[in-house]
């Protein structure tokens, strides 16, 4: 009788568990809302459920206690389309009576009367605003390097060589365009890089470059950013509350004074493309195919092995956090991404490529094999803007004096430097083979054709020599064994370099360091084998 009457109590005190319902209202006009997504808040796997005619909705969730239901409308682009910030109930246990009126999201002009700038938006988000700091986007319109090709004003030596306002007088280019976006975007295509005066310009690429972007037009995916391929949208400062509003990923955001509006852009890589894809736009010829090169890569695929942009270059947290200061939501590691947005760095190159060396013996010739094979990038590799190079180098040994090579490729010139003789660094004409998009074309178009330029001037692609993302690139180069050679004398080797520019560009214009710093030239790996230990003949 006394465990009849334990396990009743026991009964009566444990809450029956239920699923949560309610409705979704708009709350200007308190009309039922359709096709809302519903779901709990800061629980990536949440059921979700979508609101019908009647704005209801029922949530295949159990929860126990004190629970956050979010509300949220994907950003339609549409002409007339009307769109709502997200807006979060709460509730307890099981509840049939929630309701959540969204909020109109703020009328909003395509010029913005004022932008705001990183140190505004990092009073709350602090975090994002430090990691944003250590990024290459957070200099991008201070880049001493683009400053150099641009106007000969970065570097102390920046004026030699190329430089664009040099050769184009009487044209803005279109660097600003990407590079100082919250200035460019009052007139886009028309600002001079070095002439770029605003807080929010100087910002480079900072939050809101980001963040007010409504749409990236994938018809328009070889346009320049929002010269004519992006949309952005910003707060009308006629409309009440409005002073933020940002487009994010998240669809559970509070209704807060920075009104959050969930765009699942945020997500694709198609959001990156509206800068790190383009073409020279006199001629239509694609310049930096970053955007394509992932289309075409096994990252881009459904299913297990998909992989953004954003996967690697935003990755998520490894613990759970506070997205902003002020906030009570606990976030977990997976809804908190990395702002630094890191690119090419020792590390990440040598995660995403691998060299294999191997060799044969074809009577009185070595042949020395080696492998690259880009595994874990989402774009070809090197990659990137046309300046980016990498280098392998094959070499052979008996003791310490080199074998001559007598078949196979060599690194090609632009592997070496413009000044006369041979330098340090020079590795044009060695046994091996280069990696590289080589634009050709006329500078302003007139004289002859010259290569490499950069995409302004290209009018084709002399060569493209990347290796795309999870292909191998294998190359063999011959050396000829002395008579009466031992195996065990003889040793072969690979090296893999990465440049971060084409060695008579860093030599013109005196660049020794990045412009962080780090270097301008990185070897991702170095083999050496010995020829006894993979063969057992010998020679006569």
């Amino acid at each position: 009788m006394r465990i009849t009457l334990f396990l009743l109590a026991t009964w009566l005190a444990t809450p029956t568990l239920a699923a949560i319902s309610g409705q979704v209202r708009d709350r200007t006009t308190d009309l039922p809302l359709q096709g809302i997504q519903v779901r709990l808040q800061a629980v990536p796997d949440s059921p979700v459920a979508i609101t019908g005619a009647d704005g209801r909705f029922t949530l295949a969730a159990e929860p126990v206690g004190q629970v956050t239901v979010a509300a949220a409308k994907p950003y339609d682009h549409s002409i007339g389309a009307i769109n709502y910030a997200t807006d979060v109930a709460l509730t307890f246990n099981g509840a049939s009576n929630v309701l959540i009126r969204l909020p109109r999201s703020p009328d909003t002009l395509t010029t913005p009367h004022t932008v705001q700038t990183s140190s505004q938006c990092g009073g709350c988000h602090n975090m994002q605003r430090g990691e944003w700091q250590e990024s290459r986007h957070a200099i991008a319109a201070s880049n001493a390097w683009v400053l150099d090709l641009y106007s000969g004003t970065g570097t102390a030596g920046g004026a030699a060589g190329f430089v664009f306002t040099n050769t184009r007088p009487d044209q803005s280019g279109f660097c600003a365009t990407c590079h100082a976006p919250m200035q460019d975007v009052f007139t886009p295509g028309l600002l001079k890089l070095n002439e770029v005066s605003s807080d929010a310009g100087r910002d480079g690429v900072n939050c809101l470059a980001c963040h007010q972007i409504a749409n990236v037009d994938a018809n328009q995916i070889n346009g320049l950013h929002h010269v004519s391929k992006t949309a952005y949208r910003f707060p009308n400062s006629n409309s009440p509350n409005t002073n933020f509003h940002v487009f994010g990923p998240l669809p559970d955001v509070d209704d807060t004074p920075m009104r959050n509006i969930y765009s699942p852009l945020f997500q694709q890589p198609l959001l990156c493309a509206s800068c790190h894809q383009y073409a020279n736009p006199s001629n239509g010829l694609v310049a930096q195919n970053t955007y394509g090169e992932w289309l075409e890569s096994p990252f881009s695929a459904p299913g297990p092995s998909f992989r953004a942009c954003q996967d690697c270059h935003m990755p998520n947290a490894t613990e759970s956090g506070i997205l902003a200061s002020g906030s009570s939501v606990e976030r977990p590691a997976s809804q908190i991404h990395s702002h630094r947005i890191v690119g090419s760095t020792e590390s990440s190159l040598r995660a995403a490529i691998k060299l294999r060396l191997s060799s044969r013996i074809q009577g009185n010739q070595l042949v020395v094999i080696g492998s690259v094979d880009n595994v874990g990038a989402g774009h070809a590799f090197p990659g990137g803007v046309s300046i980016r190079n990498a280098i392998l180098l094959l070499s052979a040994q008996r003791g310490s004096v080199a074998l001559t090579q007598s078949g196979g490729p060599v690194v090609p010139n632009w592997a070496s430097d413009d000044v006369a003789g041979v330098q340090a660094g020079d590795l044009g004409g060695l046994p091996g083979t280069g990696f590289a998009k080589i634009l050709r074309g006329r500078i302003n178009g007139t004289g002859p054709q010259v290569e490499p330029v950069l995409f302004i001037d290209a009018e084709s692609i002399a060569e493209n020599s990347l290796i795309g993302s999870g292909s191998t690139r294998v190359t063999e180069v011959r050396f000829t064994l002395p008579p009466k050679t031992t195996l065990s004398e003889v040793n072969f080797s690979a090296k893999l370099i990465w440049r971060r520019a084409f060695r008579a560009l860093s030599v013109s214009k005196g660049w020794t360091t990045a412009v962080d710093g780090g270097p301008i030239e990185i070897e991702i790996d170095a083999q050496t084998r010995n020829a006894e230990r993979l063969f057992r003949s010998g020679f006569e």
